[in-house]
């Protein structure tokens, strides 16, 4: 018997939305589905901040637009949840029934979070378990997300008229999206570089050891473009396109520009290259092996190459597309051109698959 999800993504600058149909009970990395329809809308500037909506009728409208443009009538929705205040970290705890774990999690980790456990919707993702002095201990993934940010989320896609049935981290989407075999047997960094959070998973044979989202993106190096040329976004985000990273010197009129979007690129790889150099020296032995980039922001021309260069690392193009094919009934044109872009909502499909 099939069934049909729907996944949605609310970004910064636009929400999109996915719905797939899946067949059989595959599960991991051998799941395959079928795209019945992808749309993407978007939102009213600064209705999103830091992963949280602001405007929760701004950003409902939006979300029924992009319902309405792709013929989408499933309303039963997984909706991401990925913001730079969102704690994700590596723990191990005493193997228990999970029920009982969730249920124990706020005593296990007050003294982890920069906030109280009561403040937060806490959830704990298994990935290996072990053995150590007679006593069996689970490593996972603690997520802790802010009520405040989620229950403003959820505001948002009631007031579009879906029933969201789970919230799920962005992070993780992403890497389902992407979870191929080649993926499972190695040390893979995924980064997505969103328009103001970029989001970097460190996954080991297709089980996520660490999650960082830090506060910057796309949207950041053409603020920095604008800036040099007291353009507005628009034009920004034309010349940046033109100039690309790693360029040769350019005209004059453009030479502020040039350096402006050098130093903001320069700015976030180091913040991802310092993230890969801790995963390194919390886990010797453990080295990555290749980086996978996704998300509107990686579209910037000689991106790719410079991060290679910084990390010295393999860097290749994700294929968001990679665990779907698109239906006969579904607009295949609707998702031409927007596949770095689609990842985290086409992930979110996958969540209980």
């Amino acid at each position: 018997m099939s069934v049909k999800r729907l996944g949605l993504d609310i970004g910064a600058t636009h929400v999109r939305v996915a719905e797939v149909e899946f067949a059989g009970k595959k599960t991991g990395a051998e799941a395959r589905g079928t795209l019945t329809a992808y749309a993407e809308q978007p939102v009213p500037p600064g209705s999103v901040q830091g992963g949280e909506v602001i405007d929760v009728a701004g950003v409902g409208s939006a979300i029924k637009a992009a319902l309405s443009r792709g013929k989408i009538a499933t309303k039963e929705v997984t909706v991401g949840v990925g913001a730079p205040n969102v704690v994700v970290r590596e723990l191990e705890v005493p193997a228990m029934p999970m029920a009982q774990l969730r249920s124990s999690l706020p005593f296990q980790v007050q003294e982890l979070l920069p906030m109280s456990p009561d403040e937060a919707m806490l959830d704990f993702y298994p990935t290996a378990e072990r053995e150590a002095e007679g006593q069996r201990l689970l490593r996972g993934i603690l997520v802790a997300a802010p009520k405040s940010v989620v229950s403003q989320n959820l505001l948002a896609v009631e007031n579009a008229g879906l029933r969201p049935t789970m919230v799920d981290l962005s992070a993780f989407a992403l890497l389902r999206s992407q979870l191929t075999e080649e993926a499972t047997q190695r040390i893979v960094a995924f980064v997505d570089i969103g328009a103001r959070i970029t989001t970097v998973v460190i996954a080991q044979h297709g089980q996520p050891r660490m999650v960082r989202m830090m506060p910057s993106g796309g949207q950041e190096m053409t603020d920095a473009v604008a800036g040099a040329l007291h353009s507005d976004v628009q034009r920004a985000e034309e010349v940046k396109r033109g100039l690309g990273i790693g360029a040769a010197p350019v005209a004059t009129e453009y030479a502020q520009a040039q350096e402006a979007l050098t130093q903001s690129v320069r700015t976030l790889v180091e913040s991802v290259r310092n993230t890969f150099v801790f995963f390194s020296s919390s886990n010797p032995g453990a080295s990555i092996e290749a980086v996978v980039i996704t998300g509107g922001g990686a579209l910037l021309n000689g991106l790719g190459q410079y991060l290679a260069s910084a990390t010295r690392l393999p860097v290749r193009f994700g294929d968001t597309t990679s665990r779907i094919s698109v239906g006969k009934k579904a607009d295949g044109t609707a998702l031409q051109g927007h596949e770095a872009q689609a990842g985290i909502a086409l992930g979110l499909t996958f969540g209980e698959v």
